[in-house]
């Protein structure tokens, strides 16, 4: 749970690592989950439409990224009963099956 408040506030520092994720993809990444972060502090509920809609579009980068990248999106409960939904991407299916570092983490809280 750190892990995901940690990249809820660091999401800024992040720049792009191999080629992996492309400089402007990452930047709308950043993009979104300020705006999500922006709605959970106004109160405004974050629907199931923008979460499929950012899953499909971070499929779609997968698909045709040059080096390629594993995606983990994830919408939970957490012990204190917030809700989130997290994104983690890894450089490749291995390091995800293994539970490594993700090379970037996206968290948002989402107000209920």
């Amino acid at each position: 749970m750190d892990k995901l408040r940690m990249a809820e506030a660091n999401y800024k520092s992040y720049t792009p690592i191999n080629g992996v994720v492309e400089p402007d993809f990452l930047e709308y990444l950043k993009e979104t989950f300020r705006k999500w972060q922006q709605y959970h502090e106004e109160g405004v509920t974050l629907g199931s439409r923008e979460i499929a809609k950012l899953s499909n579009v971070v499929e779609g980068a997968r698909i045709n990224s040059r080096f390629g990248f594993e995606k983990f999106a994830h919408r939970f409960t957490d012990e204190e009963g917030e809700e989130w939904f997290s994104l983690m991407i890894y450089k490749n299916r291995e390091e995800m099956e293994i539970d490594a570092e993700p090379l970037y983490c996206f968290a948002s809280r989402i107000y209920r």
